[in-house]
């Protein structure tokens, strides 16, 4: 049986072990907390400056020595009690960006069947 989040976007998220990653939106480090085949999550103290459907062009994923730059919009916004999570849907423009998402999930896969 499917989660209900599995039925909605049709893909399964990944929790992330890595803490080698490194996430920028707009040039500010924030924490990434998720990936799916479609998006990210992440961490935020406040939802202040950011809005539903927002174009965000200005992604940078850093893993190991590699850079890609990402290009997405908010899918949704959830307050939680320790502050907010972003979750943004990606446009992959190209092959490079796609194996670098599904290279980075398959990472934190591999990561967490060794923990």
């Amino acid at each position: 049986m499917q989660k209900p989040e599995e039925k909605r976007r049709g893909t399964r998220i990944e929790p992330l072990a890595l803490a080698d990653i490194r996430l920028f939106i707009q040039g500010v480090a924030r924490e990434l907390i998720n990936i799916s085949d479609n998006g990210l999550g992440i961490r935020i103290d406040s939802p202040t400056g950011f809005h539903l459907g927002q174009r965000l062009d200005d992604l940078r994923l850093e893993m190991e020595g590699h850079t890609q730059q990402l290009h997405g919009a908010i899918a949704h916004i959830t307050r939680t009690i320790t502050g907010s999570v972003l979750g943004i849907r990606l446009k992959l423009n190209s092959i490079e960006e796609y194996r670098f998402v599904a290279d980075l999930k398959k990472r934190c896969i591999d990561k967490a069947q060794d923990q």
